[in-house]
């Protein structure tokens, strides 16, 4: 006898696999668009790090915030200014030294709970003169290592950073 069609068996099973492969691939994406977004976020501070030595270069010093304990971000919590223009987080930076200032590039959590208290993920800019910190602050999805040469030494976890020698423990 010949079969015309699939058994009920046969296409089960076929379905099953199909659910299972997408299943991890899935997961695996999940996982890729992660360290994308942190690959993101180091090349942005790297980014804005450049801007800072030709400010450096430039005017002998770097943008100041008033002070270590004054730090400044997009987000309304760490001074909330501007992100372009005469009055960005970074003053001065924008637009002669980079064009404008990097935002982080998961826009979805605008809230977390990071290091003890629920705060604003943001990029975040200290500086007295001489010295400056940037933070990628409560942003790092993946966890730290601390082989990783961005991780920040002041903090144990969801920060990776840029800094002069000077800052070093800010």
């Amino acid at each position: 006898m010949k079969r015309k069609a699939f058994t009920l068996v046969e296409l089960l099973v076929v379905i099953a696999i199909i659910g299972l492969l997408s299943t991890v691939a899935t997961v695996s994406m999940s996982s890729a668009r992660v360290k994308a977004r942190d690959a993101q976020r180091k090349a942005n501070l790297v980014q804005i790090s450049k801007a800072l030595e030709l400010y450096y270069s430039d005017n002998g010093g770097y943008p100041s915030t008033g002070g270590i304990a004054n730090w400044q971000g997009a987000a309304t919590v760490y001074g909330g200014l501007a992100d372009s223009g005469a009055g960005a987080w970074i003053p001065g930076l924008t637009p002669n030294y980079i064009a404008s200032l990097p935002h982080d590039p998961d826009t979805n959590k605008p809230k977390v709970y990071c290091l003890g208290t629920p705060t604003v993920a943001s990029y975040i800019y200290t500086s007295n003169v001489t010295d400056y910190k940037l933070l990628a602050y409560c942003t790092p999805e993946s966890p730290n290592t601390s082989s990783d040469p961005m991780v920040d030494p002041a903090r144990t976890s969801g920060v990776y950073a840029v800094y002069t020698p000077g800052a070093r423990n800010w």
